[in-house]
């Protein structure tokens, strides 16, 4: 039986900032490097362990977006593996093939094996980390969190229902209301809130956050992943590689519209690389097809622990971003980073607040969805001299290992977690506009909040 209120407090006094937590962390799509997944919270979680702390990360055995199980179901157990010292605990969920309702029904099943999770889990947590995009998942560890009394920090890395809207759904669709009720909840009631969106706080304050309990944590890199930077081999073509999902936020589509304008235009050699798989996939075949591009090929995803290899054979790294008007919050693209992390130049295309390739001076922005800007940018990187080239990806690396390493990004974490722990959970809603003091922004570039 968790401990009541009384032992909470006994507890919260007795704590400090310094003191090792048990951090549960929860993402229905977190992934380990041997997948090709997201591997934030298994990095960051790596890193919290070697700075003293126990962490267990809660993620689906059903990949969304490898459509298919990363573990063997066995009935209703967690099964549980190491990776990184960090505790993966896969709770069973069901397959689906398509954004249907069997998506839905996957997201519920996974809300109900996390609020089960107080039965089957031993150690009890000082603090549940909760991330979205699947709000069911956050809001099944709020409600955690709060039946065992400890405080609970919401990691919003989309905003739900908006990005949905952008995309396609209908704003009377009747799952845009549930989301939109959940995000507020989760806003109001969330005793820290941690963003990957840098202009994501005015949005979150607008659905009932207080600006001081907002804190941005981009996305980052595991370095000790990467292997060492090498210029690219020279090469009869140069090699422009996109490397992601085909679907969602991306517009991988826009490459094969600017390959057909180069290649009427004629210039060097070019050949492009599609490394990946997505709900796109089909209509991506097809149009490539249709325009007879004998230089482009596809290439299935590989487990993140290789992406970089293979990144490493590019001369020019590609990140083409649908125009979509929930990135005037800015975005955190895990490939913009992976794409720094090797020392390539790249070209962005986005409509987005934050410019990060500008900041970091690595390659070029261009507008989202336009074609011919798209073919220009691919025309000037492919007309400058290798060290030229050479040059704009290692300035993109230096920028990665100084503002988007996941070594210093669980620093702050850190920090985020402790002050959380140190209150009692739903302290914010006494001191309203007092924040978390051991939460304050500690690095640099934190200009969100």
């Amino acid at each position: 039986m968790p401990p009541g209120r009384g032992a909470t407090s006994v507890r919260l006094l007795l704590r400090t900032n310094s003191d090792s937590m048990n951090i549960w962390i929860i993402n229905h799509n977190a992934a380990v490097p041997s997948q090709a997944w997201s591997i934030r919270h298994v990095s960051l979680g790596a890193e919290l362990v070697r700075r003293g702390h126990s962490v267990s990360l809660f993620a689906s055995n059903f990949s969304s977006g490898m459509k298919a199980y990363l573990t063997p179901a066995h009935g209703g157990r967690i099964q549980w593996e190491q990776a990184l010292g960090v505790k993966m605990g896969w709770l069973p969920t069901p397959a689906y093939s398509s954004n249907s309702w069997g998506r839905l029904w996957n997201n519920l099943v996974f809300g109900f094996r996390v609020l089960d999770l107080p039965r089957n889990c031993c150690a009890r947590p000082d603090v549940v980390y909760g991330s979205t995009p699947d709000p069911f998942a956050a809001l099944a560890g709020w409600r955690v969190a709060r039946r065992l009394g400890v405080p609970f920090v919401w990691e919003i890395r989309d905003i739900w229902p908006q990005s949905l809207i952008d995309m396609g759904m209908s704003r009377f669709h009747p799952f845009v209301p549930v989301c939109a009720a959940m995000e507020r909840h989760l806003c109001c009631n969330s005793d820290a809130i941690v963003t990957l969106m840098p202009d994501a706080a005015s949005h979150l304050v607008a659905h009932g956050a207080t600006r001081c309990r907002i804190h941005w944590i981009p996305n980052g890199v595991n370095f000790n992943l990467v292997p060492p930077v090498v210029p690219p081999k020279p090469k009869e073509a140069l090699e422009l590689i996109y490397a992601g999902a085909y679907g969602g936020g991306n517009n991988p589509e826009l490459i094969l519209d600017a390959a057909v304008k180069l290649r009427e235009r004629g210039g060097p050699l070019l050949r492009f690389r599609f490394i990946g798989n997505g709900a796109g996939e089909h209509a991506l075949l097809a149009k490539r097809a249709a325009l007879n591009l004998d230089n482009v090929s596809f290439e299935p995803p590989v487990p993140r622990a290789q992406v970089y290899s293979l990144l490493n054979e590019a001369d020019i790294l590609l990140a083409p971003y649908a125009k979509l008007d929930v990135h005037r919050f800015g975005v955190s693209l895990n490939k913009l980073f992976d794409y720094m992390a090797v020392a390539r130049p790249i070209i962005f295309a986005t409509c987005a607040s934050n410019h990060p390739v500008t900041d970091a001076r690595c390659g070029i922005e261009v507008p989202a969805d336009d074609a011919d800007a798209l073919a220009n940018s691919i025309s000037t990187l492919a007309g400058l001299a290798r060290e030229e080239r050479w040059q704009l990806g290692l300035n993109g690396r230096r920028y990665a290992e100084q503002n988007h390493n996941f070594a210093r990004l669980a620093v702050k974490l850190e920090t985020i977690l402790a002050g959380a722990a140190c209150q009692p959970p739903g302290a914010h809603r006494v001191t309203n506009n007092q924040g978390l003091e051991a939460a304050r922004p500690i690095l640099e570039n934190d200009q969100a909040v």
